[in-house]
């Protein structure tokens, strides 16, 4: 029997993702958005408000519900912009798409694992 090599498999895996209708709308929302640098600009900024709120939210600490607020509205804001909602969108379904095909692996792995 021929041993299979993990690393071509994850090299087919990464051609094989690049050319899904997942990748390839994101990566166009994503060319969309590269086109706005004031978009760019408005979704890293919410973005960074976003990694404080997890920050917080793994230490455990309390997060005021002002805070929560007035990042929900940002995001509402944000999601007016047609091209902004069409990137948020796309990369939503590339992220669980991503995260399904790592489900898959562990979950083959876990069983081996169990065994």
């Amino acid at each position: 029997m021929t041993e299979i090599n993990p690393f071509d498999k994850a090299h087919e895996l990464a051609r094989s993702i690049k050319q899904c209708r997942a990748f390839k709308h994101y990566l166009a929302a994503k060319q969309a958005i590269d086109q706005h640098p004031d978009y760019k600009d408005k979704i890293l900024k919410v973005r960074a408000r976003q990694m404080e709120v997890n920050r917080a939210h793994i230490l455990g600490e309390e997060l005021p519900a002002e805070l929560l607020s007035e990042l929900s509205q940002e995001l509402a804001a944000l999601n007016q912009y047609p091209e902004i909602a069409e990137f948020f969108a796309a990369e939503t379904h590339f992220i669980n798409m991503f995260h399904d095909i790592q489900n898959i692996i562990n979950g083959a792995l876990d069983a081996e694992l169990k065994d």
